[in-house]
């Protein structure tokens, strides 16, 4: 039998390829804003994105506009950003292949699921949804005001206590060394996914427990 009951999930570059849907948004704000290029085209190449993302809306936002653009401006680009990414968060994500099956052999065991992100919680919940239909995952976390981001481990220990599971009992599975420091950071086991925005050595420098190539190679170590 596994020591895990539980298996919390990072979202963006480990349940669902989210990347270009957050280039797209990113990119449009900065050219409604005139921080764009004058012929059009992206500022930046999607694989830039792959960096900027994963410590949340405001840190997205603020590695691509640059740092000489102040609070207030950041402030304003955030704004925009949430609306245009809401309205787009759907256009071009998708799960990765194996996910769905890895979720359902998870929940044929018995095994709680959950999602704590940094994206900006009604998106999050908005790609869960509609994705992987209602009621798969226990709970899904993502960033809301006032709550502390990844890789602090606040959120990540709210979610388990919230199923009634301990840090020894479950695992993270998320595709950054944020993610693999949040883990860490709450006492837990870390499986790094390798198919997500950052890559196979950045999860073995940051010392992920479990690397893993494939989704339902997880299922090797389940028990």
């Amino acid at each position: 039998m596994s020591r895990w009951d539980t298996v919390c999930f990072d979202l963006d570059g480990t349940l669902v390829d989210t990347l270009e849907d957050l280039a797209h948004a990113t990119e449009e704000v900065l050219m409604r804003n005139r921080l764009g290029r004058m012929d059009g085209k992206p500022v930046y190449p999607l694989d830039a994105y792959r960096q900027f993302v994963g410590s949340g809306a405001r840190k997205l936002i603020e590695r691509a506009a640059g740092e000489f653009v102040g609070k207030e401006l950041v402030d304003h680009l955030l704004q925009e950003f949430l609306a245009v990414y809401d309205r787009d968060c759907l256009m071009y994500s998708h799960p990765y292949e194996e996910i769905p099956e890895l979720l359902g052999s998870l929940r044929d065991r018995g095994i709680k699921l959950l999602v704590v992100t940094n994206k900006p919680e009604p998106q999050a919940k908005k790609i869960v949804r509609h994705y992987f239909g209602e009621g798969i995952f226990a709970c899904v976390y993502g960033g809301v005001k006032g709550r502390k981001v990844k890789p602090d481990p606040e959120t990540v220990l709210t979610a388990l206590k919230e199923v009634g599971t301990t840090p020894d009992h479950a695992l993270y599975m998320g595709d950054s060394d944020v993610d693999v420091f949040t883990a860490h950071n709450a006492g837990m086991v870390c499986a790094g996914a390798a198919w997500g925005f950052r890559g196979e050595e950045e999860l073995m420098k940051s010392g992920a427990d479990i690397l893993l190539r494939h989704p339902l190679e997880l299922m090797d170590y389940m028990g």
